[in-house]
């Protein structure tokens, strides 16, 4: 036994010798050769190379960068990459955007290529997915911010439909001529942007015609080689001639250059009427822009309230700032590092979650002291690899299929993560998300806030933090607050052996929602401050030592969900046991509504909980502390220890809960 031991600890001695420590710089140089003198440029030259044990020191500045690691650590020598100590480190989806011209409305106008960005066209992308709710409206995931405040951005379509001419075309170009050659015309037209293919060697080729007509508004035409697009050959102005019938010819000469041309880009945009300028500043007020998508160009129209040429600003271009593309990249630590602002797709159960940060179906990842904020859709997912039934569509039964594809796919190798003291911020969807892939997790003394805050849009999986499968999960010590969606904390399908544990929530639509688990789920300790403090269609749930100001709301889902064999993710059955409401155990709470469920199919038990009324509790909306005041009379009940076996089992699984840690309930903040 003595040899073992000391073999495993030369093991490890020999291990720490051959690990490699890395450095990254904003000044350094990636054909350098990643030493603290010599460093690299950019992280992914870093995680192109560091292997198990490898650490990479990252020093302060802004990475403009997509991180992809290429390598997997182990679980005693993990890849850490970490910010230099007292430096800060930025690692961010959005690129400055220059060239800003001023319209004669006032508005700003930039053009970029498309070929520029990577991963994306942050002009034509929109939000999409199972469950995905667009109210009517198109949402793009790319958005633009300037001196660090996000810009309210919008679809073309959007700027279209709301235009003062009601959507209606305001320019017609019947036909084009090129030299005597005749071209199909464009037809009634709003602004636009479309190639055609010429041949411009002989010099009469190079006089374009162009027979337009309008009622009511002037247009400016512009002409480009598509082949070198920010060249401008020409342009012209399309005078409104008052009717629709009435027509005129517009001519303009190419230069002798452009002889060797072989496709023309043909660019039209309003000028010379006020009340259309009226109507774009009126769509467009300050903080307002709209995304333009042309054939290999985009344009951006903004109401910036800077001046874009000396206050720069950027366009989130990335759809993440830290996430693998392939599977079972393992135990990697990001320490202390802020990733801001990406443009993932709506991470849907059925689907690949991409996150500003994200793990994509790994095992044993440490997320601490980090900062995530600004995402499209989801922060950080700790979620399932993607696949070709990705958004096969919303239902039940394809979430079966889901859950038999994880099974067969290394769902004992995955999860195991640890996220801890990171703040999470300004997430369209969802703060912190998983389907499937984070069982035996823990998510511990973070901050999660303003996600789906603004409501820019509705469907499932919305909240501050998200989970489909919490197998073996805790949730402790967290301060989650002012989130839409649908609750601070959702536990989504087959939560089983979950402990929350002394997190306090507050102004969130709801604090707690628990839908079709069939538990144990032991929520301890927590102070709930909402409206309505849990919402629930699922049993197995016992409430110990809490405080709870809001309502209780339960209703009946007959869904039959899956069940797992005790502390594993083994499944038992997957589609026999409906998940009825109720079977829940209160003990040592203070609460100012009554909890009992009257519709409830499982009896619910109750012992010990104070009963203090709503009148009698005063929050902090700040901060999130709580004083409760007794009215005369109230009698504190006596709160006697709670065990593990003093709350019994649920209805349906035969696996006990986690033993509780806290059974007592503060009366106020101290």
């Amino acid at each position: 036994m003595k040899n073992i031991v000391l073999l495993t600890a030369l093991a490890a001695c020999a291990l720490s010798a051959n690990a490699s420590e890395y450095f990254v710089a904003t000044n350094g140089c990636d054909e350098a050769d990643g030493s603290a003198t010599s460093p690299w440029r950019t992280i992914q030259r870093a995680a192109d190379v560091a292997m198990a044990g490898d650490v990479v020191t990252i020093r302060g500045g802004v990475y403009r960068e997509w991180v992809k690691p290429v390598n997997a650590g182990r679980a005693d020598a993990p890849i850490t990459y970490r910010a230099a100590k007292g430096e800060k480190v930025v690692v961010t989806g959005a690129d400055p955007v220059t060239g800003w011209t001023r319209r004669l409305d006032g508005l700003w106008m930039a053009t970029l290529r498309y070929d520029s960005f990577r991963g994306m066209n942050p002009f034509t992308d929109n939000i999409f997915g199972d469950w995905f709710d667009s109210r009517g409206g198109y949402h793009l995931r790319s958005w633009m911010i300037q001196n660090g405040k996000a810009l309210t951005t919008h679809s073309v379509r959007h700027f279209w439909d709301q235009s003062a001419h009601g959507g209606k075309p305001v320019v017609n170009v019947e036909a084009i001529f090129v030299g005597s050659r005749k071209l199909p015309g464009l037809g009634r037209k709003r602004e636009c942007e479309t190639s055609v293919r010429v041949d411009l060697t002989e010099k009469e080729s190079r006089t374009l015609t162009f027979r337009t007509s309008s009622e009511k508004l002037d247009a400016e035409l512009m002409v480009f080689d598509k082949a070198a697009p920010k060249e401008l050959l020409a342009r012209a102005s399309l005078p409104a001639t008052g009717s629709w019938d009435k027509f005129t010819d517009v001519k303009l000469t190419l230069p002798d250059s452009a002889a060797n041309v072989k496709e023309l880009i043909l660019m039209i945009q309003f000028g010379g009427h006020s009340y259309k300028y009226d109507a774009a500043a009126k769509l467009l007020p300050p903080g307002h822009a709209a995304l333009i998508p042309g054939m290999v160009t985009g344009r951006i129209i903004a109401a910036f309230e800077q001046d874009p040429n000396v206050c720069v600003p950027e366009l989130v271009t990335r759809p993440a700032c830290f996430y693998p593309i392939e599977t079972h990249r393992d135990y990697i630590t990001l320490r202390g590092i802020a990733f801001l602002n990406a443009a993932p797709n709506w991470g849907t159960a059925n689907g690949e979650q991409v996150g500003v940060v994200g793990t994509n179906w790994s095992r044993g990842w440490l997320i601490e002291d980090c900062e995530v904020s600004g995402s499209s859709c989801d922060g950080i997912t700790l979620g399932k690899f993607g696949d070709e039934y990705d958004n096969s569509g919303p239902f039940v039964y394809c979430y079966y299929d889901t859950i038999k594809r994880a099974a067969s796919n290394g769902w004992d190798r995955i999860g195991h993560h640890v996220v801890r003291r990171c703040k999470v911020s300004e997430c369209g969807q969802t703060g912190i998300h998983s389907s499937l892939g984070a069982p035996f997790s823990v998510i511990e003394d973070c901050e999660i806030f303003h996600c789906n805050w603004k409501k820019p849009f509705f469907g499932c999986d919305q909240a501050g933090l998200k989970l489909l499968c919490s197998v073996g999960v805790t949730i402790r010590g967290n301060r989650i607050h002012h989130n839409g969606g649908w609750a601070g904390i959702w536990l989504d399908w087959m939560a089983q052996g979950v402990r929350v544990s002394g997190n306090t929530l507050w102004l969130n639509k709801c604090d707690l929602f628990f839908e079709v688990d069939h538990g144990p789920i032991l929520v301890e300790g927590n102070t709930c401050l909402s409206s309505v403090a849990a919402r629930t269609c699922s049993q197995g749930i016992a409430y110990v030592g809490n405080r709870m100001w809001g309502k209780f709301i339960t209703f009946n889902e007959r869904r039959c969900t899956p069940i797992f064999k005790p502390h594993s993710v083994t499944l038992d059955s997957i589609d026999r046991v409906p998940c009825g409401s109720g079977g829940h155990v209160f003990i040592n709470n203070i609460l100012a509504h009554d909890p009992h469920f009257p519709k409830e199919l499982f009896p619910s038990r109750f012992e010990d909980n104070w009963m203090i009324p709503p009148e009698c509790w005063k929050g902090n909306e700040t901060t999130g502390e709580c004083e409760i005041t007794p009215p005369a009379g109230s009698k504190r009940p006596d709160f006697k220890p709670v065990d593990a076996k003093r709350l019994g089992k649920p209805v349906f699984v035969d696996q006990e809960f986690p033993e509780p840690i806290i059974s007592k309930p503060r009366l106020c903040k101290d």
